[in-house]
């Protein structure tokens, strides 16, 4: 009987060391799974915080950039609006100047373009009746003295031209009628303005 007790006692003893052995290692695979969901955790947080903080500093750059633009076009669009306002009003002062204005405007406008000094010069109609040979005249006196050979001469020819006129020399034509100096003018104005706006972009 004694016997029988002794090996209920020893499988009984058995029994619990080996639950407190499973025991104890379930409890360490618990804590190395524990451990391993935070590190996941925690490395999975950084991640977000700093996807979230590039994606802010993302959108605050998209939304500088935005505004960088917003404001160059606003710059842009006051400069060409400035522009248009003057070259019209220049349009307007050349369209009310009366006959002597005006032929003292062409006179020096014909000194500025002319390249040899024996050119024929295309009036339009209107401004053919308007402006004088004895103009003309002075005109090739003043070439003559900056060496030039000082023998323009009005064509025949007429243009259909607001104002100024046509330089031709063979078969060359130089265009000086006050609207195509004023769209050189522009391209001029606007080219600059914009280099000056974008420059550094």
């Amino acid at each position: 009987m004694a016997s029988i007790d002794n090996l209920k006692n020893k499988i009984i003893n058995d029994d619990k060391i080996a639950s407190e052995k499973i025991l104890d290692e379930g409890k360490q695979k618990a804590k190395s799974i524990i451990d391993e969901a935070k590190r996941k955790s925690d490395g999975i947080m950084s991640d977000m915080k700093e996807k979230t903080e590039k994606d802010g500093r993302d959108q605050k750059e998209r939304m500088i950039s935005r505004a960088k633009l917003e404001a160059r076009n606003n710059i842009l669009r006051a400069k060409q609006n400035s522009i248009d306002l003057v070259l019209n009003k220049t349009l307007e002062n050349i369209s009310n100047m009366n006959d002597e204005e005006y032929t003292e405007f062409i006179k020096k406008l014909l000194l500025n373009s002319v390249e040899t000094g024996d050119e024929e010069i295309i009036f339009s109609a209107k401004d053919k009746n308007r402006i004088e040979d004895s103009s003309i005249a002075e005109v090739n006196t003043e070439l003559k003295s900056r060496g030039l050979k000082g023998e323009l001469k009005i064509s025949s020819e007429t243009r259909d031209i607001s104002s100024g006129f046509i330089l031709k020399r063979g078969g060359l034509e130089l265009n000086c009628s006050i609207d195509s100096q004023i769209r050189i003018l522009r391209d001029s104005l606007e080219g600059e303005i914009a280099n000056l706006l974008f420059e550094g972009i």
